[in-house]
């Protein structure tokens, strides 16, 4: 779906960090995810003005608790707001893409070195079944199937960082990646190499091995940004 502009109807940057009493910070971030999910579907889509009303109806919401949640998707990159026009939902292009995974990269390979510390075998265990769940996914053939199994590896994983901001920084950088690109980049090559990462993370972590543990995290995140 999407929102055509709401002319006069946006509010001007000036005016951005007005609050109107009676706004609910619980109910902004929900729908901040909720609108973040449709960007990241293409259900809203890239270029599209968002109009406000629309939104309010769409998503039953008032429309304080919607300019807050446009605020905050403008903080991470999914709107932008300009002057005496509204809210236009970003193009997410080439560069951005590689800034976005780029500085994942750093950040998966810093909580790897603490996920080795922690780790103990019933974790390992666990892992390496992530990892086959991941491969009969592959198999399958289903795309969400395979992003399902995917995430819960990764989850799995940094389940043992003891450094909480440091998981969630990630799982924020995750989210900023539209689905619809992430499909687009997972080809069978790189999906069959994905499956053979997964293994390969789970031994470097029964090896104690810091070194190549690090590479193949690094290795593995940036995995497809040179098919995009």
């Amino acid at each position: 779906m999407t929102f055509e502009t709401q002319q006069g109807g946006g509010m001007d940057v000036a005016g951005r960090g007005a609050r109107a009493a009676g706004g609910s910070a619980s109910r902004a971030r929900e729908l901040a995810k909720l609108i973040e999910r449709d960007i990241s579907t293409g259900r809203l889509s890239a270029g599209s003005w968002l109009k406000q009303v629309d939104l309010e109806a769409q998503y039953g919401a008032s429309r304080l608790d919607i300019r807050q949640a446009l605020d905050r998707l403008e903080e991470k990159g999914f709107v932008k707001l300009e002057a005496n026009r509204g809210y236009r939902v970003e193009t997410f292009d080439k560069a951005r893409f590689r800034n976005v995974v780029t500085i994942r990269a750093v950040l998966e390979v810093a909580a790897a070195a603490e996920v080795l510390t922690h780790i103990d075998e019933a974790g390992l265990e666990r892992l390496l079944l992530r990892a086959d769940a991941f491969a009969e996914a592959v198999k399958a053939e289903t795309v969400v199937a395979q992003e399902e199994a995917n995430y819960a590896f990764h989850a799995a994983m940094l389940e043992y960082c003891p450094n909480k901001d440091l998981v969630s920084m990630i799982f924020d950088l995750r989210s900023r990646v539209p689905v619809t690109l992430t499909r687009e980049k997972n080809t069978a090559t790189l999906l069959a190499r994905t499956v053979r990462d997964h293994y390969e993370i789970v031994e470097c972590l029964r090896a104690q091995d810091s070194a190549g543990l690090a590479a193949i995290v690094h290795r593995h995140t940036l995995g497809g940004i040179d098919i995009i």
